[in-house]
């Protein structure tokens, strides 16, 4: 029988479809295969890279635990800033704080337009487990978060293990970026100021016997409750706390709205406040320091004598919320911060500090010259003699960067003293002090020698204040219109001075351990001699400097240095002569002068910017006349690092407030 025609042509499009779909298969299969064997590829990687990245494996583990770290632990897990700027706040924002958003304008904070990027821990430049070595310096009393006032344990350990509620901008410090708090809005009248915390922000867990201590175990969420408490402790008259204290005059009072929500109370507007509620001390975790060692809540009766001497810090303990936790500091030996898992923002490259502590730079030099510390500063005379004869250097191993420092050196007169009073004496001792020969002595004349207090960079350093010239005949002239003559003829200058003849022979107290001091002061020694004035170097172990010099104000000559913001500084603390009477404060010279006060006074109500400039340019002017420092220089010094234990440090070496240098931009480079 024939087939049917129809039927027939359906039996051909029936194979041609089955031939269609069969190749289709294979063509899927061999595609399949080549995918798949693409994926074995790619496993393998991810393979290699989890054993590189155990690690980040941890911390991600810490993350999900603690709820996202920094996420807002909302659906969408955008970061807290990412709702910053809104009009109307994000979802997790509720109650009070919810509408209190917008209530005073836009956010003051702005994201920083010149921040250099952090290297990720990702970044195949980078070792995720590596390890920095560096000096750590002068040994503390103790590692007390709420009292210490010490640069090394500020520079090594809170600037690593601690965040700040805002930052200032990398090139312009007059603007805040989001750090802890995210958002900040003030009244026009700039009396309250609202911010608004990241959620998720843990502290470190403290690193005691925690069954010892049952009372700190647990997460610790950073809330605004730690704030209050660290305002509590601040203006409490008897915790040692007057450094910081001074900056937060007309402070009232912390109004807590929700956890992650509070006010600053403010009784009078100054400027002081922003950078006192942004940008000036990290808080103090209360649920360390608000009890004592058994657990119990500090009473406010007790509560000076209990925190000033408080068992955790007297431990060499420290809590923080930064990128790193303080794993060990024992004391004269080692500080070790590792990289803080549960950290809310982007994990820091490197993995861990480990900081030897070491009672002087020279011993720190020779451990980085043999390979045992990444890096190192060094003023010129130095690192010639030391880095640019070594094999490593001379070869490429060893890289170096010129470096401005944030601080000033120079030398204090009592000025409360009986010869020193008189600012015609000051301003003789400066000009018989030959600044430019100590600087080429000290460091080949690299560096600026200073005009007054302001960082010579900074705006509010008058450009037209020129240093008061080194000049003999000049300091003689001043001297005899003060009333010292010689009048035995034996060559030391002497006046009547309360009834009785006093001779111009004086002591300079400095701390040992800094021999550019020693080199300084011979050269002052033997200058003022030529003057009448007899000049004698007493050095001081620095605990003992501290106690005679800072505390007893003991002394008629003294010594020393100021780290500044490199910005705009507050005079405070160390001008205002309501700071006298404080105990421990930074005018031990005892200045006061009226002009000075009603300036610092008046830069602490001025907040248009071109006109703040000139206010502090005045106080700038003002000390330069009356000399109570000889204010010596500023260094320009070289900072040397081993290329194969960290990436290049110009990449951290942009900033215009301190530290000058800053160390996340960099990695340990991946061997």
């Amino acid at each position: 029988m024939n087939d049917n025609p129809i039927m027939g042509l359906i039996k051909v499009g029936a194979f041609a479809l089955l031939a269609f779909f069969t190749a289709m298969v294979f063509w899927q299969r061999t595609e399949l295969e080549d995918k798949i064997q693409g994926l074995t590829t790619k496993v393998s990687g991810l393979e290699e890279a989890t054993e590189r990245h155990t690690s980040a494996v941890e911390r991600l583990e810490a993350k999900i635990k603690g709820g996202g770290g920094g996420l807002t632990n909302v659906a969408d897990e955008k970061p807290a800033e990412f709702y910053a700027w809104g009009k109307t706040p994000p979802p997790w924002v509720k109650g009070r704080a919810a509408a209190l958003w917008g209530k005073h304008g836009d956010n003051f904070l702005q994201p920083d337009p010149d921040e250099p990027k952090s290297i990720s821990i990702d970044d195949p430049r980078a070792d995720p487990d590596g390890t920095m070595t560096r000096y750590y310096g002068s040994n503390p009393p103790d590692t007390n978060a709420v009292t210490l006032n010490e640069s090394d344990f500020n520079m090594r350990i809170r600037k690593t293990c601690s965040d700040l509620l805002a930052v200032a901008h990398t090139k312009n410090p007059y603007r805040y970026a989001p750090k802890l708090a995210y958002r900040v809005e003030h009244s026009a009248d700039r009396k309250q100021w609202v911010l608004w915390l990241r959620p998720g922000v843990k502290w470190h867990t403290p690193q005691v016997d925690l069954e010892k201590y049952p009372h700190l175990k647990g997460e610790h969420e950073f809330t605004a409750e730690d704030w209050e408490f660290t305002m509590t402790c601040v203006m409490d008259s008897t915790v040692n706390t007057s450094h910081h204290r001074a900056y937060f005059e007309g402070f009232e009072r912390v109004e807590i709205v929700d956890d992650h929500c509070f006010i600053m109370h403010w009784s009078k507007p100054t400027w002081t406040a922003i950078g006192s509620n942004l940008n000036l001390l990290p808080p103090t975790p209360k649920f360390v320091y608000g009890y004592d060692e058994s657990g119990n809540p500090i009473e406010e009766a007790s509560r000076g004598q209990q925190i000033n001497e408080h068992w955790f810090g007297k431990g060499y303990h420290y809590v923080g919320t930064g990128p790193y936790y303080v794993r060990e500091f024992r004391k004269e030996d080692v500080v070790i911060c590792e990289r803080f898992n549960g950290y809310w923002g982007p994990a820091p490259a490197i993995k861990k500090h480990v900081m030897p502590v070491f009672s002087g730079v020279a011993a720190a030099q020779t451990e980085f010259e043999a390979g045992h510390f990444a890096l190192q500063a060094y003023r010129v005379p130095t690192f010639k003699k030391k880095v640019e004869t070594l094999d490593a250097y001379k070869e490429g191993k060893i890289d170096s960067t010129w470096f401005w420092s944030s601080s000033f050196s120079y030398i204090g007169y009592k000025n409360s003293h009986p010869i020193f009073k008189d600012v015609k004496v000051r301003r003789a001792m400066t000009h018989a002090c030959n600044r430019v020969k100590i600087l080429d002595l000290v460091n080949e004349g690299r560096g600026r020698i200073l005009t007054g207090p302001s960082y010579w960079r900074a705006p509010t350093a008058p450009k037209d204040v020129l240093p008061l010239a080194f000049d003999l005949a000049k300091s003689a002239a001043l001297l005899k219109e003060a009333g010292w003559a010689d009048t035995d003829q034996d060559g030391v200058l002497d006046k009547i001075i309360d009834g009785n003849k006093k001779s111009f022979e004086v002591v300079a107290k400095i701390p040992s351990g800094g021999s550019w001091m020693l080199t300084a002061f011979k050269v002052f020694k033997e200058d003022l001699l030529k003057v009448g004035v007899k000049l004698e170097v007493e050095t001081l172990v620095w605990s003992q400097y501290l106690k005679e010099v800072t505390e007893d104000r003991n002394f008629e000559i003294c010594a020393l240095g100021w780290n500044t913001s490199g910005w705009d500084n507050d005079f405070t603390q160390i001008w205002s002569s309501t700071m006298i009477d404080e105990p421990k404060s930074s005018n031990h010279i005892e200045f006061s002068d009226p002009e000075v006060d009603r300036l610092i006074e008046k830069a602490r109500f001025t907040f248009e910017e071109e006109e703040r400039i000139k206010v502090q340019g005045a106080v700038h002017r003002r000390l330069n006349e009356l000399q109570p420092y000889t204010f010596l220089f500023t260094f320009e010094a070289k900072v040397a690092w081993w290329k194969d234990q960290l990436s290049d440090l110009n990449a951290g070496n942009q900033w215009y407030t301190r530290p000058f240098l800053r160390l996340w931009p960099v990695c340990v480079p991946r061997k």
